[in-house]
């Protein structure tokens, strides 16, 4: 058992751990250990024991390494480092609409979820691709339903900062419009220009009170 904790930090030498890995297979590893010392001890020396404790810790460590958890600090932070950027474009959120006629802890006393934002793009940058961007960096709440790469262009967002589509009546939801104009295309497919300017904006006429 003390052979994995010596495995372990040879490999991470060699790239195959990193992080939070390599630390919790050495716990791991060094839990088994304890756990088979214990055995010993206890006079519990029956091989089955042994196997059992190896064969979870072997569990374990796999799952560990087939898993990768991202603390909240790292989640929200929006990648600027990117060297091969065309320009950059401009983005805010807002439920105008809604202020002043509905009540809720989600929505800012003057509309604006995320005032205008500018971010560097690259080539075949999307609308999405920057709304992800921009809610990562300012901790904005999102969920959207589609692919999840934004290939496809089969990307539908059903709520932001916690303001759902039908919340507000069977035409309310979000729409976005691209300097000024309402795409018809998907946010993942709508592919941004240097200079573009996006809007995400809560409607509850399909779009028609966000004109």
């Amino acid at each position: 058992m003390y052979n994995t904790i010596f495995n372990i930090l040879s490999a991470a030498q060699t790239g195959i751990f990193s992080g939070y890995k390599l630390w919790a297979c050495i716990g791991i590893a060094a839990l088994a250990a304890t756990l088979s010392l214990l055995l010993v001890l206890t006079k519990k020396k029956s091989i089955k024991n042994f196997i059992a404790v190896a064969g979870i810790a072997v569990v374990l460590i796999a799952l560990v390494l087939v898993t990768n958890f991202q603390l909240t600090g790292d989640y929200y932070t929006a990648d600027k480092g990117n060297s091969d950027t065309i320009g950059t474009v401009t983005i805010s959120i807002r439920c105008d609409t809604l202020v002043g006629k509905e009540t809720s802890e989600y929505i800012p006393d003057d509309g604006v979820i995320l005032a205008a934002t500018e971010y560097p793009i690259c080539d075949g940058d999307t609308v999405y691709s920057v709304l992800i961007k921009a809610v990562k960096e300012h901790k904005i709440q999102l969920d959207s339903k589609g692919s999840i790469d934004g290939k496809t262009g089969q990307v539908y967002i059903s709520g932001i900062n916690y303001l759902y589509e039908f919340d507000f009546g069977e035409l309310s939801g979000w729409v976005y419009h691209v300097n000024g104009v309402s795409p018809s295309v998907g946010c993942a497919e709508y592919e941004l220009s240097s200079g573009d300017n996006i809007e995400w904006l809560y409607t509850l006429e399909l779009g028609n009170d966000v004109k």
